[in-house]
């Protein structure tokens, strides 16, 4: 029997995260599409079904914003990207998800209330880890890799470098698009991801496109200052989300 709510669901969810991965919300959608597979499939499904998604929606985003990247600056987080995944990998089985969950949510909460609080840039730069490639690229890296929110450790980096929509959107396409690279090969080996998987959940693909394509598409419709200020409030959503999913998980 054809199990209508199950095509209605990951429906929503994949459309979700496809606005997301334009570069729309900052992660915000993505963390609510990541929250309702997991509650209603379990984790580990949830993962499953988004990584072909992800690819998906990484070939269409890197099309879309390939005008705007700077190489030297993306290459140059992505050693730290693939140490977080190799990190994650390795304590996968370990780690406590709830605690990770708690750690980033309030890390990306802090810096988000301190970027608004602190008008002089000067002091902004003072601040531990601001601005740094090798600990919100590695954060990010691992993020992605256990919970599939990489974006907001993204999100925090490329704020403090970037001013204009178009440079920070290209950004966190390009470097989202290389983790989730990163992870395909450790996610066969840890066997949370097969070819039976990759191929059965690939029927959604149409969806996933119209998702990037639409949320690239509301992109330009927002001005720079408008653009950041739904960027800061979904990442202060994603962040109080993910607190308080770690808390009722501890």
């Amino acid at each position: 029997m054809l199990d209508i709510s199950y095509y209605l669901i990951v429906s929503f969810s994949i459309l979700l995260f496809a606005i997301s991965k334009s570069g729309f919300s900052g992660g915000g959608l993505a963390l609510i599409s990541v929250t309702l597979l997991s509650i209603t499939y379990g984790p580990l499904t949830a993962i499953a079904i988004l990584m072909p998604m992800l690819i998906v929606c990484d070939v269409i985003a890197l099309f879309l914003n390939r005008k705007h990247f700077e190489y030297k600056i993306l290459w140059s987080i992505a050693p730290y990207s693939l140490l977080g995944v190799i990190i994650g990998t390795i304590l996968f089985k370990f780690i406590n998800l709830s605690m990770i969950s708690i750690f980033i949510g309030s890390i990306s909460l802090l810096y988000v209330l301190l970027n608004y609080l602190i008008a002089d840039n000067r002091n902004l730069k003072k601040i531990p880890f601001y601005g740094s490639k090798s600990f919100w690229g590695a954060l990010a890296g691992f993020t992605s890799f256990v919970l599939h929110s990489g974006g907001l450790p993204l999100n925090i980096y490329f704020m403090s470098i970037y001013n204009k929509k178009v440079q920070f959107v290209a950004g966190v396409v390009f470097s989202i698009a290389l983790i989730n690279l990163f992870k395909l090969i450790p996610y066969f080996y840890l066997e949370i991801l097969n070819f039976e998987k990759l191929y059965s959940y690939l029927i959604f693909s149409p969806i996933a496109i119209i998702g990037v394509i639409l949320g690239h598409w509301m992109n330009s419709k927002l001005s720079d200052n408008s653009f950041f200020t739904i960027i800061n409030i979904f990442v202060v959503i994603g962040s109080l989300r993910l607190i308080y999913l770690g808390l009722v998980g501890l």
